[in-house]
């Protein structure tokens, strides 16, 4: 196995208040990228992790055996969402319900999204332009499945094919980690023009606020089964009082909704009120780590990063500074197997 891999990056991006990146070519740098000497990764291997993940992406076509053997160890020693994703699954099976997606259809899904991997990475370079339809036959996938992909469980795809979409969420999270990585190198205020990355509050923001709201609404839930379960029942208070609040709940405090309606009833009515607080923080760190509906939520936002602009999709705060003009992001680097021996993996 080889113990150095020399890669070279260059990211074309659009101009904006946040550059947006248009074009990634990845190549093997033997001494020289671009006219650049092969530094030390970043502290946290984001550049190093998008060579990886494309190479595995494109199926190590660059790389001969030895180079492809250690790109490989590489990838699962230094990309932390590998580990994270192990451990979250094995406390997703716990809380998935029955009923799950149709399998025919997960198959069909699988098959389609395999074969626009095959376009979408070329031997060195990602076309962009097939991103949008990435993004349509996701959409598509969750129209078909009937239940949003957020907080769902019911979704599960083969052990091969969930490694790829951990690999590719994990190219396009460590994409726009480098955008801001170069933003905040060429900012005049890092106090209000900073952007930063975040693998769980760039996708579940205010994640305690959500917990809350979902234990009001399972209360309101519990509270109203007398007045509307049984042949008895008010119609009058129905129509007049549980309706009402219940479709203000879905309009103010959707997740929260989302996250009671998408639990087993079994598993709710198993904990007490002190219980589910904590075990439905839990509940959604696992859903988001560790879940396929959760790899598909993320790919979904970074895609639309991607195509409308990373300010509008992930920080609207910096859509009043100036605007950056486009450029080239180039860097050249090298791993080594030192690297692979200090490389943290997820706690």
């Amino acid at each position: 196995m080889s113990n150095l891999l020399k890669m070279g990056l260059e990211i074309s991006t659009e101009s904006g208040s946040v550059l947006r990146p248009t074009s990634l070519t990845v190549s093997i740098a033997n001494s020289t990228m671009f006219g650049q000497v092969p530094h030390k990764p970043f502290k946290y291997y984001t550049d190093a992790l998008i060579g990886v993940c494309f190479h595995k992406m494109s199926s190590f076509a660059q790389l001969d055996p030895s180079q492809k053997k250690f790109a490989d160890a590489a990838y699962a020693t230094l990309n932390p969402y590998v580990e994270l994703f192990k451990k979250s699954a094995v406390r997703v099976q716990s809380v998935t319900k029955n009923k799950t997606v149709d399998a025919g259809k997960v198959k069909n899904f699988e098959t389609q999204m395999l074969s626009l991997w095959k376009d979408l990475f070329t031997f060195d370079h990602i076309d962009f332009s097939k991103f949008p339809k990435v993004l349509n036959l996701i959409s598509d996938f969750e129209n078909q499945t009937g239940v949003p992909f957020l907080y769902n469980f019911g979704v599960d795809f083969s052990p091969e094919f969930k490694e790829k979409l951990v690999c590719f969420y994990s190219l396009l999270f460590n994409l726009r980690s480098v955008i801001a990585i170069d933003h905040n190198a060429y900012i005049e205020d890092t106090s209000i023009e900073s952007v930063k990355t975040d693998c769980i509050t760039d996708y579940l923001p205010k994640s305690d606020y959500t917990i809350n709201d979902a234990l009001l609404f399972l209360q309101f839930k519990r509270l109203s089964m007398p007045f509307t379960d049984h042949k008895d029942k008010d119609v009058r208070i129905e129509k007049l009082l549980v309706q009402p609040l219940e479709k203000a709940f879905y309009q103010y405090n959707h997740n929260a909704c989302c996250l009671i309606d998408q639990l087993p009833q079994s598993f709710l009515s198993s904990l007490s009120m002190t219980e589910l607080e904590e075990t439905l923080h839990h509940v959604q760190m696992d859903w988001l780590l560790g879940s396929s509906s959760g790899l598909l939520f993320k790919i979904r936002e970074e895609l639309f990063g991607i195509i409308e602009g990373y300010d509008k999709v992930f920080w609207p705060e910096t859509q009043n500074i100036s605007i950056k003009s486009s450029s080239k992001l180039v860097l050249s680097f090298q791993i080594t197997t030192q690297d692979l021996t200090h490389g943290s993996a997820a706690a």
